[in-house]
């Protein structure tokens, strides 16, 4: 009964949904307020003297992101922590160690840590939200003026076509440790799924240790990615004492903290690990997936691509109306996309995850 990596994306999603359907206001926002006197001969003046009343909207949206995200962060640590307990528990119990010291584990002042963490991660979103949005308005804004200036397109058409390019991958300048660039709601709910996880694994970790068990065993998460597939099915010791082999012939790879640092949990790490007990656990064998990572990763790219058609048709919609030939064409476009990606999903039996190209809530 090992941890699920799907329990931490659920715990995720809802975050996710939060930050996508921000992300779809403030782009419709901008949209809206770009097309605002389009076709007024002053238009550039308007824009331009209009500065803060955009920013006066974005930062309305983002006063009630901000309401809602520390609470939810705090019950989804919490709720992880509990899943880490109970799945712990249930392992003991199928091994037979079940016993009356069982009593209730109390979150360490390490939950604390990753609550703090995970907003410490999400809180400053909100500044670079800010500013991302106001930088886009204003780009938009001049570049517009001067293509038209140029002759190269008209008003309606250049900001629709700078606007589209600006946010072809949603409002992004959110990094990662390793520097990789996220869309605003990938990058929350990957916060929150890895520390969901961690504090998953904590809760585990807090329960076994009681027994003084300190060996684990990596699980085997399919479609697992190059980095942690040398670490499948591996024996790790939690505290770094146990090590060389154990009674039953199988030897300790290494400590849980080294194997961390060979990137075990990455950020959206699928992997878990559960007790490892000599002479009763039985190892995993051949848990090489690679053809279903590839499969994974094709996945991601299509949401993404819908996400990204999405985010089209609300500026085609705002600039120029539900009637407007490019509305029209944007909708099309859309509509043969996941068109072919249901029938992807359906060729190679992979799952709608609708929620990673919903922009906004249901």
């Amino acid at each position: 009964m090992a941890i699920r990596p799907d329990d931490a994306a659920v715990l995720a999603k809802g975050i996710r949904e939060i930050f996508a359907e921000s992300e779809a206001i403030l782009l419709e926002k901008i949209a809206g307020a770009l097309a605002k006197g389009m076709d007024e001969p002053d238009w550039l003046e308007q824009k331009l003297l209009g500065v803060q009343a955009v920013r006066r909207s974005i930062d309305q949206v983002l006063a009630d992101l901000a309401n809602g995200i520390p609470g939810a962060v705090e019950r989804a640590m919490g709720l992880a922590y509990n899943r880490g307990v109970a799945t712990a528990g249930g392992e003991l119990t199928a091994a037979g160690l079940a016993h009356s010291a069982f009593g209730e584990v109390q979150p360490t002042g390490a939950v604390a840590a990753i609550v703090s963490d995970t907003l410490a991660r999400i809180t400053p979103m909100q500044f670079q939200i800010r500013r991302a949005v106001s930088d886009i308005y204003q780009q938009v804004t001049t570049q517009t003026a001067a293509q038209v200036a140029g002759g190269v397109q008209t008003r309606r058409e250049a900001s629709r076509s700078l606007l589209t390019k600006l946010t072809k991958n949603g409002i992004t300048g959110f990094r990662d440790t390793a520097g990789r660039q996220w869309e605003m709601g990938a990058y929350a709910e990957m916060a929150v799924r890895t520390s969901a996880s961690n504090a998953m694994l904590q809760g585990h970790t807090d329960r076994i240790q009681e027994l003084g068990i300190d060996t684990v065993i990596v699980s085997n998460a399919p479609e697992e990615c190059d980095i942690c597939r040398p670490l499948e099915g591996k024996v790790l010791s939690l505290s770094g004492s146990t090590t060389g082999k154990l009674k039953d012939g199988v030897s300790v790879l290494m400590s849980l903290r080294e194997a961390k640092s060979k990137g075990l949990y990455h950020p959206n790490c699928r992997h878990s690990h559960s007790i490892y007990l000599p002479g009763i656990t039985k190892p995993h064998k051949d848990t090489e997936d690679a053809a279903g990572h590839a499969l994974r990763v094709q996945q991601r790219g299509y949401e993404q691509s819908i996400r990204a058609s999405k985010r089209k048709v609300i500026i085609a919609e705002q600039i120029g109306g539900k009637t407007s030939p490019a509305y029209l064409k944007e909708k099309r476009k859309l509509s043969d996309l996941q068109s072919e990606f249901a029938g992807w999903r359906d060729t190679n039996d992979r799952k709608d995850l609708a929620y990673r190209t919903n922009l906004k809530a249901r």
